[in-house]
């Protein structure tokens, strides 16, 4: 979900060593080369939360609304971020409609959430949290980067409850395979290790292991590190959701991607940036009122660099929903 630089690392570990295949410390080790290039989220605040603390059944989550009317907006952002990423857009809207960031279980002040980290029990969790925080629908969902994902499942799966959705640099089901494989595991693993970390069968051991030392090694709180783990071992699960749940075209949709380059020069970069495009229009495209915004000054962060365009599509989309209402 960011600006990977290009990096090549020496596993010094027999590829055929059976215990390694099998050992889910050393799952925890390939998975913390991968992590070690992400950026590091803004800490959260330390005089508590801005919002409330709902439980959703086991493990509450923390959301945070400003302002008044219908529909209200919902955010989710992305891997390793809380709603605070939203905190810009969400002032800007706060005089237009009831605007809602919440964290993702792990995230900000939410406690931990139960495996597997899958978009479908995310968007669950999301629906009880609304309904329970008494926002009613019909909601705008946003999504940036992986919480496009989890807002998309859950658009199809409340459509009558959506009114409109805006996928931020949100990842294709098709893309996030595609990064993976043929770009990222390949420059920080050319031994092919890490496409074991993917097996479902060890997603269950990763919860029984002690993450304490790396998130110290890492600089992460341990529930973050737990959350980013747990999501990026459930893509593919959540991609096959994604690819099951079916569309929902009445929806309108706008997607936002990227103007400035995010992966590094080179012709494997270059075929990897043309695919984002193209699956970027492959998503507007299922949607009858669908519309493709470059971010034109925006990296993958477009939340930071320009989010006076995002709160402008959310706001139109607002108005759209309002006219079609009254009419």
């Amino acid at each position: 979900t960011c600006s990977m630089p290009t990096v090549t690392l020496s596993i010094e570990t027999d590829p055929m060593k059976p215990l390694f295949r099998r050992d889910p410390i050393a799952w925890i080790h390939g998975w913390v080369l991968l992590l070690s290039l992400l950026p590091a989220a803004a800490a959260s605040a330390s005089d508590g939360p801005p919002g409330e603390r709902i439980s959703v059944g086991g493990h509450s989550l923390h959301i945070h609304c400003l302002g008044k009317g219908s529909p209200a907006v919902i955010l989710d952002a992305g891997l390793g971020a809380s709603g605070a990423d939203w905190r810009r857009i969400q002032h800007s809207l706060a005089a237009t409609t009831r605007v809602c960031a919440y964290d993702r279980a792990g995230y900000g002040w939410s406690d931990p959430g139960p495996p597997p980290r899958t978009s479908r029990r995310i968007a669950a969790e999301l629906r009880t949290l609304l309904e329970r925080a008494a926002i009613p629908p019909p909601y705008i969902l946003a999504g940036h980067s992986f919480g496009g994902y989890n807002m998309r499942l859950f658009s199809s799966l409340f459509a009558r409850e959506t009114a409109g959705l805006v996928l931020v640099d949100a990842p294709h089901e098709g893309q996030v395979e595609g990064f993976l494989n043929n770009y990222l595991l390949r420059q920080i693993d050319p031994q092919g290790l890490l496409q074991t970390f993917w097996r479902p069968e060890l997603l269950d051991q990763l919860f029984g292991v002690n993450l304490a030392p790396l998130a110290a090694l890492l600089g992460l709180e341990i529930n973050r590190l737990q959350a980013i783990v747990g999501e990026v071992a459930a893509f593919r699960e959540s991609s096959e959701e994604l690819r099951s749940a079916g569309i929902q075209p009445d929806i309108p949709l706008v997607v936002i991607m990227h103007g400035q380059r995010v992966l590094p020069e080179g012709a494997l970069g270059d075929q990897l940036e043309r695919q984002w495009l193209a699956l970027q229009r492959d998503l507007a495209a299922r949607h009858r009122n669908g519309k493709v915004i470059i971010a034109r000054e925006s990296g993958h962060n477009v939340l930071f660099a320009q989010p006076e365009l995002v709160a402008e599509a959310i706001r139109r989309l607002i108005n759209d929903y309002r006219r079609g209402a009254s009419g």
